[in-house]
């Protein structure tokens, strides 16, 4: 072959590739940017996905925040579908499973749009009722001086709903203590009740659907579904990649234009990173830190503690606090906090191995690692009396307050310190007390955890029973009543007597069954024996328990030939509180023929007020009193001046505690009409028999 023809050849040839180099170019060049767009359109549906589920996690711990950012959003992620579907690379034969793919996707992003409508809407209402609610309790001046109770209530409601809705946890209202109730008959406050219970109900039904829909919202599948879309449209791009490999040109231009995505990618990545990191920032943020003080929160502590070889831990605890809420308003209150959490700060903030803690309401921890008993009660020493000195100043009010300090280096930290600190609280002459075992606080719990356990026991088995101690009419050496008091019965069949659960009872949710039963049994063993009357005793809590008291007055009602045979002993010992409240419970009770006495008149703070307030007909003088006027002429002079005044005002009078004859006829010289007391009687199960006693 001849030289010029081979150049001709060659130079075709070379004609040919140099076309079909350009040709492959052009495609390889569309088809890298419909492939970028592709990608790019994915990417931006998923970033639009993320920024929304950021807005709403914004929305749902903020009161306050724009949701036309989130409209905008929603209409970006619309748009941003309806990009994607329209891209070219799709009407490609290759990709018509990506295809098939993305219109099955719209099925997820248009639910998962209802739940955030759904989401908007429930937020809203929410955020209404809660202003609303906020306003409601503001407005509601009136109550600081008709019913503060009710105001304090309402406050601590709203609290719970606001605590609910920023940590998006239903356990702050997890009870049935969220409706409001006033018996007063003032139009406003029965007002003020009815349209706050009006949005609490709300709040209370919408609460799990609005916690349950933010999860829905943002526990989507979408992000994995775009995922693996990529990867599957990754794979298909793949194959047609490899056939345009065979020209280096080609694939140099491949891999320019991957490169050039990957940098356009990873800048984008990097913003989005870089605001990812910021706003997991401020949640940390807010998880590890008191929002008030910008101390380190209790979730902090409990976490730092574990990493602490030799903790020692100080609960501060202001002595009164909430008497300062009380009367100077929580603003007053919340700058306390803040100015304690900065004498805190000073002192502690450069220590070595310190971190200072807000553990809840007015409790500061102070957490050492490696420190002595002797050096953390020098330092608890030095900390209360530069407390005890300094003049908190808040808007022109001087104020001075005091602190009770527990010390505590033996596991478990938390929980000993707090044991100490309750001990410590009750007695007002220390102000700093080292936790240590011979305290044997743990044995108290134990105690009462085990005596709760015996009452819930006792209380399904039905063993709190009724005993009957005989009251004896003085003058005719007759009993004419009995009182009621509680029994535990045991399994093996022992008889506790009250001192040995009923205080307890008190600060569990039992003490409602055990004077609920004691009401219905004594009312049966009245019906039993109608020659005698029986009466109950009955607490403040009891009064102010208004389902009980409805249950008293109805079996009342139903009951007419007991009810007038059944008297309330209401025990003064217990200082009585509201007496508006007890004169209103004393005159229904009237209506049905019962008897109110004083019980244990001698013993409490109030005393001769109650004569000049409340309807009383007979106060019964306590033992402590009765039991040595024999031997204390001021015992005996208190009783004789307790007599003459309350029989001046009509009303009789009962002795406790008769244990010998010598006092029973003293009493009866006296002229008080009645006794009771082991001289006569102790408790019995059932009354006696014979009605008349020996004195």
């Amino acid at each position: 072959m001849k030289l010029k023809q081979i150049m001709f050849i060659v130079l075709g040839i070379g004609i040919i590739s140099s076309i079909a180099i350009v040709y492959f170019y052009i495609i390889q060049k569309d088809f890298t940017k419909h492939h970028r767009e592709f990608l790019l359109s994915v990417n931006t549906l998923e970033n639009s996905h993320i920024d929304l589920e950021h807005q709403i996690l914004q929305n749902s711990i903020y009161a306050y925040h724009n949701q036309d950012e989130m409209s905008s959003t929603i209409n970006m992620i619309e748009k941003n579908y309806r990009d994607l579907t329209g891209s070219e690379i799709l009407n490609n034969p290759t990709y018509i499973q990506t295809k098939k793919s993305l219109l099955s996707l719209k099925k997820n992003i248009n639910l998962n749009l209802q739940n955030i409508e759904e989401y908007i809407m429930l937020n809203a209402g929410i955020k209404n009722s809660l202003i609303f609610l906020s306003r409601h309790i503001d407005e509601a001046t009136f109550l600081q001086n008709k019913d503060l109770n009710l105001f304090i209530h309402a406050s601590k409601i709203l609290k719970h709903f606001n605590d609910t809705k920023k940590m998006q946890d239903l356990d702050y209202i997890n009870h049935n203590d969220f409706l409001l109730t006033s018996n007063s008959s003032d139009a406003n406050t029965q007002s003020f009740v009815e349209n706050f219970n009006l949005h609490s109900k709300y709040l209370i039904n919408r609460y799990p659907i609005f916690i349950q829909t933010t999860k829905a919202v943002l526990n989507n599948d979408i992000h994995s579904y775009l995922e693996k879309l990529k990867k599957e449209f990754s794979i298909v791009a793949l194959s047609d990649f490899k056939a345009l490999d065979m020209f280096a040109f080609i694939l140099f231009s491949v891999f320019i234009s991957s490169l050039s995505l990957i940098i356009v990618l990873f800048a984008k990545y990097l913003k989005e990173n870089k605001k990812l990191k910021e706003t997991t920032a401020s949640l940390e943020h807010s998880l590890s830190y008191d929002h008030l003080t910008d101390l380190h929160n209790r979730r902090s502590f409990e976490i730092q503690l574990q990493n602490i070889r030799k903790p020692h831990l100080l609960i501060v605890n202001i002595d009164g606090f909430k008497y300062i809420n009380d009367i100077y308003g929580n603003d007053v209150g919340n700058v306390i906090l803040q100015e304690l959490a900065q004498i805190l700060k000073d002192e502690f903030s450069n220590r070595d191995n310190t971190c200072i803690y807000r553990l809840g309401g007015d409790e500061f921890g102070i957490l050492f690692n490696n420190i002595s008993n002797e050096q953390a009660y020098e330092i608890a020493t030095m900390l209360e009396n530069k407390i005890s000195n300094y003049d908190f100043i808040v808007y022109d009010l001087t104020l001075h307050l005091l602190v009770s300090i527990a010390s505590n280096s033996i596991v478990p930290i938390l929980e000993n310190t707090d044991l100490a600190l309750k001990l410590l609280k009750k007695d007002h002459t220390k102000r700093i007390l080292e936790y240590n075992d011979n305290l044997n606080l743990k044995t108290d719990v134990k105690e009462n955890m085990d005596t709760i356990e015996q009452i819930k026991t006792a209380i399904k088995d039905d063993r709190i029973v009724p005993f009957f101690q005989p009251i004896i009419n003085l003058k005719t050496s007759k009993i004419e009543k009995y009182e009621a008091l509680v029994r535990l019965k045991l399994e093996d069949g022992i008889f506790l007597q009250p001192y040995k659960f009923l205080d307890i009872s008190k600060k569990s949710s039992y003490y409602h069954f055990i004077t609920k039963t004691m009401i219905e049994k004594t009312l049966k063993m009245a019906q039993e024996f109608p020659q005698y009357r029986f009466s109950i005793n009955i607490s403040m809590i009891d009064i102010l328990d208004a389902k009980l008291t409805n249950m008293l007055f109805e079996t009342l009602n139903a009951n007419p030939d007991v009810a007038n045979r059944l008297d309330i002993e209401l025990v003064e010992s217990e200082n009585l509180q509201n007496l508006q409240i007890v004169q209103d419970f004393i005159t229904k009770l009237h209506v049905f023929g019962s008897k109110i006495l004083i019980d244990d008149f001698g013993t409490g703070y109030s005393n001769f007020s109650y004569f000049s307030n409340l309807d009383i007909d007979l106060v019964k003088i306590d033992g402590s009193i009765v039991n040595e006027i024999e031997t204390n002429n001021k015992k005996l002079h208190m009783l004789t001046s307790i007599h003459k005044f309350s029989n001046g005002m009509n009303m009789k009078n009962i002795a406790e505690f008769v244990e010998t004859r010598e006092v029973a006829l003293l009493l009866k010289e006296i002229g008080v009409e009645y006794a009771q007391g082991y001289y006569f009687s102790q408790p019995v199960e059932r009354p006696l028999k014979d009605d008349r006693v020996v004195i």
